[in-house]
């Protein structure tokens, strides 16, 4: 990493808020107290959940033995791990991107900018065994992480059709789940992976109250 850079940390969370922090310390914690420098106030973050710390130029995240745990792109951690461009730090429902500016200046775009274009067709298909995803004809990549893709392969055998909270509990984790906002954090991800507009999807789309459909060739919108 180059001297004086200091990576960004884009922070998102369901409701669409997004802030914005420059790594410039050696230690940076997160959790549900006030006094983190990174607070989520949810139920499912620890108090004092995880610390990003930055080493010999190197930076890592490292989870807190939390409640919950800590996920880098949607994977559990143990220990100290390094974190690289565009990595996606999970705690509770909140995402955390770790963006390396040296990454950027070597022109290194976002995913999801390489995944799509707004001109390509908005149809999503499946070819289930491949496990390829692809919108409108452009394979998605990198891959889903095992969660996403257990709750997209779900939604697209019941596509057009309401799943519920508890059929995706039931069906997707494999262990008994009593709180839903884990599944909302799921959705979430996996929005951000297929959908063109995360706060405004068309593919994944809510039933208040009831669960999620998944619809695989919205109709058009203008531009």
């Amino acid at each position: 990493m180059s001297s004086g850079s200091a990576p960004l940390l884009i922070i998102r969370r369901p409701a669409g808020n997004t802030t914005e922090v420059s790594w410039m310390r050696e230690v940076i914690t997160i959790g549900r107290d006030s006094t983190n420098d990174i607070v989520i106030d949810h139920p499912l973050a620890s108090r004092r959940h995880a610390r990003l710390e930055r080493a010999s130029g190197v930076y890592y995240v490292h989870d807190l033995d939390s409640t919950n745990g800590t996920l880098v792109n949607s994977d559990p951690i143990d220990g100290p791990h390094q974190l690289r461009h565009q990595d996606r730090i999970w705690v509770a429902d909140a995402e955390i991107t770790f963006n390396d500016p040296d990454a950027t200046q070597k022109g290194i775009f976002p995913v999801e900018i390489l995944r799509r274009t707004p001109q390509a067709e908005e149809v999503l298909t499946f070819d289930a065994d491949g496990r390829e995803i692809a919108i409108g004809g452009k394979p998605i990549e990198p891959p889903l992480t095992v969660k996403e893709f257990q709750l997209f392969r779900l939604l697209y055998e019941r596509r057009g059709q309401v799943v519920t909270k508890a059929v995706i509990a039931r069906d997707v984790w494999d262990y008994p789940l009593y709180d839903y906002n884990a599944i909302d954090a799921l959705v979430y991800r996996l929005r951000q992976r297929i959908e063109l507009d995360p706060a405004s999807p068309r593919f994944v789309v809510t039933v208040r109250g009831v669960g999620y459909r998944l619809i695989v060739r919205p109709e058009p919108v203008e531009r």
